[in-house]
């Protein structure tokens, strides 16, 4: 295939893609939310435990920065999804029911609800983005949620939330920022010209 009807396919394949969400059916959309939801149960299984912190390191904040600004305002649901079915299924930590949501990462799961939801609107309400603004607002999500999971530590543990901090983000700074630069590159790819400012 040439280059320049490789190009004309990938600008339509993106249009048809970015449109979706104003585009799709009620049907289409749930059936989204729940295909990425699914993957975040997936990336929830790659799993990686260091001695310095009770919290893993795992793959789902790449997901639900992504799912944020694909499906804009429904990437909430996704999220809500994911943690209603890993209640059911017990895939966070072979728990089921609340306790599965209260465990040791149970802020970062609520803070993958506020992060999606902070980006899903930004994805609704803009329409000029750029690599710097993507980067940006799945920067600010990445923080709410390693903030949100270092606030609850700090509960659970009966920590000072600077000792909260230490142990529930510094040591994901590093990761979240190859994250964040790997969705916000992925969104960027599927994000129209047209928009882009």
């Amino acid at each position: 295939m040439p280059i320049s009807a490789f190009e004309n396919y990938r600008g339509f394949a993106v249009d048809k893609l970015f449109n979706w969400r104003e585009e799709a059916g009620l049907t289409s959309k749930l059936l989204a939310c729940l295909l990425f939801a699914v993957l975040m149960a997936l990336a929830a299984q790659v799993r990686l435990y260091l001695p310095f912190t009770p919290v893993p390191f795992t793959g789902q904040v790449l997901v639900v920065l992504l799912v944020s600004f694909v499906l804009g305002r429904f990437g909430t649901l996704s999220v809500g999804m994911y943690l209603g079915l890993g209640a059911s299924f017990g895939w966070f930590s072979g728990q089921i029911g609340l306790a599965a949501l209260s465990g040791i990462t149970a802020g970062y799961l609520l803070g993958f609800v506020i992060a999606a939801a902070m980006i899903g609107e930004m994805t609704h309400r803009a329409r000029n983005w750029n690599l710097s603004k993507i980067v940006l607002a799945m920067s600010v999500g990445a923080a709410i949620i390693l903030v949100s999971g270092s606030i609850w530590l700090s509960v659970l543990l009966h920590l000072d939330l600077a000792q909260a901090l230490l142990l529930g983000a510094l040591p994901f700074l590093a990761v979240d920022a190859i994250k964040v630069l790997a969705a916000a590159s992925t969104a960027y790819m599927i994000t129209p010209h047209q928009i882009r400012s």
